[in-house]
């Protein structure tokens, strides 16, 4: 997988416009929690600090797989972000779970906070019992609602497993015959192709060699192993004795990165440009007009890893059909409304 932070669940707040406040010129709106729902989330920090009794806090940095587009149509599945600053698109939470349960638990008790919290507005006059029921009844109506999406979040997010065990991102790379292990993932390798490649220019990461061609093969960990041993041993690589499937191919003639399928009859129907996945139903995959210095990459990454590392827009995954061959990408996003 390209990220490979730890998957937790955490309490999600949900935001929504709560009222109006005095502005600048006119009246603007405003915006708090109105509810918690239980999400999977990528922890990307952790920080500790001791209170005034000697005791660690602890509060964690975690990005939710799903967050609302500006029309609040949808929840669009986001991943971590960063620029100059750190990580863009991330919330903070005081605690994190291994289980939906453990977390649906503590979201229920910050529920009933804000109901409670509401209450103690309220007037003590003879309709008192009567609007407290009704608050209740209120919050407990929009927590419903919220938790239909809690459920399609969790159903939407099997790609993330929490507690999974991390694969070895490392990769085997061999140009004109010769193989070397580079501690980079196959997602940088393809990042630093397609970048060098957007530049007009040719790639040069192996000994001075210009590469012009890109091509990955899937390998199981037994034969990635026996590689890795060649090379510690300084033996000559027998690639040819190891069984590889297609993963990748790219040419300098095409700046598209196709992703093929080898477990299906259909190979493939996606390719990655620019960072971001694509669908195309009639794409060539022959790999017969590839010519010039071809960079291989090894990898232990399968064709699943590599569909679900990538977000693919909204717009083109509502234009693809349903099949076995989509099903990895195609609930990207949540209708709300």
């Amino acid at each position: 997988m390209k990220n490979n932070y730890p998957i937790k669940y955490a309490v999600m707040p949900i935001i929504e416009q709560t009222g109006w406040v005095p502005g600048l010129n006119e009246l603007e709106r405003e915006y708090g929690i109105v509810c918690y729902i239980v999400s999977k989330c990528y922890v990307v920090g952790k920080e500790e600090k001791y209170n005034v009794y000697g005791n660690i806090e602890c509060k964690y940095k975690v990005v939710f797989p799903y967050k609302k587009d500006n029309l609040h149509r949808y929840l669009s599945r986001v991943e971590p972000s960063y620029n100059s600053y750190g990580c863009s698109n991330s919330t903070t939470v005081d605690k994190v779970f291994d289980s939906f349960v453990e977390a649906r638990e503590d979201a229920s008790k910050k529920n009933k906070k804000i109901v409670n919290k509401k209450i103690s507005f309220l007037h003590c006059d003879d309709n008192f019992l009567q609007n407290v029921s009704l608050l209740r009844k209120e919050q407990e109506e929009k927590v419903n609602k919220y938790r239909k999406i809690e459920r399609m979040m969790e159903k939407n997010s099997s790609d993330l497993v929490v507690n999974d065990k991390v694969k070895e991102q490392s990769v085997i790379i061999e140009c004109n015959n010769s193989c070397k292990k580079k501690d980079c993932s196959l997602y940088d390798m393809i990042k630093l192709y397609t970048d060098v490649y957007s530049n007009k220019d040719f790639m040069r990461i192996y000994d001075d060699t210009s590469v012009e061609n890109f091509i990955a093969y899937n390998v199981s960990l037994e034969d990635y192993k026996k590689i890795e041993e060649q090379l510690k041993n300084g033996e000559q690589v027998d690639t040819d004795s190891i069984k590889k499937n297609f993963l990748l191919i790219s040419s300098c003639d095409d700046k598209k990165m196709k992703v093929i399928n080898y477990d299906s009859k259909n190979k493939s129907c996606f390719y990655i440009e620019d960072g971001s996945l694509y669908y195309d139903g009639n794409m060539d995959f022959s790999i017969d007009s590839i010519s010039g210095n071809t960079l291989i990459v090894y990898t232990m990454e399968t064709y699943d890893d590599v569909i679900s590392s990538y977000i693919i827009d909204s717009v083109i995954s509502r234009g693809m059909p349903k099949n076995k061959d989509t099903e990895k990408v195609f609930r990207r996003e949540i209708k709300l409304r």
